[in-house]
């Protein structure tokens, strides 16, 4: 397993561990969000799925990621391109752009994650 490498950002004046998932980081980031593996499009079929032993292709799942009071189910599927965030009150998604109209890079910025 690699390492998951997070950033520190601020907001206002909250400080939280972000972590922008992609396409190359996607199984370390599912990993260190403790998430499920998601089907994009599922249907009436099953929506979560056991992680594959080899590669997962980024286009037809996502990371569902636990998080306290979601409004909707978007608030818990991290897709790549959305951020994930952790608080001491537990993980958060913001897509891109939320993320970047709320947040700016903390002084301490990076943080490597195990």
């Amino acid at each position: 397993m690699g390492d998951v490498t997070t950033s520190k950002y601020v907001r206002k004046p909250l400080y939280v561990e972000a972590v922008q998932v992609t396409n190359e980081n996607f199984a370390d980031v599912l990993k260190w969000a403790n998430g499920d593996l998601g089907v994009v499009n599922a249907g009436q079929g099953q929506e979560i799925i056991p992680v594959p032993e080899g590669p997962i292709d980024t286009s037809k799942h996502y990371i569902r990621v636990r998080v306290n009071n979601p409004q909707s189910p978007r608030q818990t599927r991290a897709s790549v391109g959305d951020w994930i965030l952790y608080t001491d009150r537990g993980y958060k998604i913001y897509t891109d752009k939320a993320f970047n109209d709320n947040f700016d890079l903390a002084a301490e910025s990076v943080t490597e994650q195990p």
